[in-house]
């Protein structure tokens, strides 16, 4: 969206806070209302590096925080570069300090802005950059060893004796029987987060620190403003709801565009022992086994069916060969055998087992 900024009113609405921040680095208040106005006309130069209406105030911020390390470079005596001897941080005296600082932690008091401000201008320049670097605006040792071009050393070592020396001077120039104590600050030192204690406290007091102008801003006249593309909530949201609309379709495009080729895959998959040609023998094997239990039960049956025959022919045959007393005995005989033949042809119980698939025993 393409929108002309309104810096006249862009620098009314957050010069004071600004000139808060720039007053922190620089104690001379004419210098750093000058730092942020001349943050304001480099920032209207850069003015196509801005994406987001929202984001302007850190934008400027950090404008103004350059510009502010830029003038200490230029007007301090202090060096940031070189690191004496006496400099380089003992990791054995920091431990000794940190524990003594945790027992007599001066932050304990409760100090107000101006006290604090006071015992930060009262840090030589390169000491006070880290300070507020550090504790304030919440940058890393590596990320400070970046901006002020110092090893990340000598960024320990400024910030050590820093702290060392705003505790000495709130404790001298402050601290009395009637200064009043922060209770939850004693309970943080007790519970052993006393060192916690340097970035809440000076955080939360510097949040809300502005100082007024007093001059007004004056847009040069060789500087042109130029309209800025901006992204705005609705097109940020129109940009979020396109780019879910086209994971949509590329989701579901997918789904049908693979699942086709799946089915192939599994239809190619199928065991060889499921194919039809293959499951043929079976079945002719099945019907064998019926068929052999057929014939099996038919042979039974014709076994049965001849004994009886061959009684009877021996019976005729030994009727005609004796005498007609013995024919009697012997019908009687064979009328015993036939009702003996016809009550055990009742009492005949066949077993049959199969104990393989081709052979059948016969238990009679």
């Amino acid at each position: 969206m393409q929108t002309k900024l309104n810096w006249q009113k862009i620098y009314l609405d957050h010069s004071p806070k600004l000139l808060g921040i720039c007053r922190r680095y620089i104690a001379d208040l004419p210098t750093a209302e000058d730092i942020v106005q001349d943050s304001f006309i480099i920032a209207m130069q850069k003015n196509h590096q801005l994406k987001d209406e929202e984001a302007i105030f850190g934008w400027l911020k950090k404008i103004v925080v350059n510009n502010a390390l830029q003038v200490i470079r230029k007007t301090s005596k202090d060096t940031f570069i070189t690191t004496e001897t006496s400099e380089i941080p003992d990791i054995y005296t920091e431990m000794n300090t940190a524990a003594f600082d945790e027992k007599k932690n001066i932050l304990a008091y409760d100090f107000t802005q101006e006290e604090l401000l006071k015992s930060i201008d009262n840090l030589p320049s390169h000491h006070k950059s880290v300070f507020n670097l550090y504790y304030i605006e919440n940058y890393t040792h590596a990320e400070i060893s970046g901006i002020l071009e110092i090893p990340v050393n000598t960024s320990k070592s400024h910030l050590m004796r820093a702290k060392k020396s705003v505790q000495n001077y709130l404790l001298t120039h402050f601290v009395n029987k009637e200064t009043p104590k922060n209770k939850t600050a004693q309970l943080l030192i007790f519970l052993g987060f006393g060192s916690l204690l340097w970035a809440h406290t000076f955080q939360s007091k510097f949040s809300d620190f502005t100082i007024s102008t007093s001059k007004n801003f004056e847009i040069p006249s060789e500087i042109h403003v130029n309209t800025v593309s901006l992204s705005s909530n609705d097109n940020f949201w129109k940009q979020k709801a396109i780019i879910g609309c086209a994971f949509f379709i590329i989701t579901i495009g997918s789904i049908f565009f693979f699942s086709p080729t799946k089915n192939l895959v599994s239809t190619n998959n199928i065991p060889e022992n499921l194919n039809t040609e293959e499951n043929i023998p079976d079945a002719n094997q099945n019907k064998s086994n019926i068929d052999d239990k057929i014939t099996a039960k038919e042979t039974l049956q014709n076994i049965q069916t001849t004994d009886q025959s061959n009684n009877k022919k021996s019976i005729n045959l030994n009727t005609k060969n004796q005498s007609p007393q013995t024919k009697n005995l012997v019908s009687s005989k064979n009328i015993n055998k036939k009702d003996s033949a016809e009550t055990s042809t009742h009492k005949v119980i066949v077993v049959k087992k199969i104990i393989q698939r081709d052979t059948i025993y016969i238990e009679r």
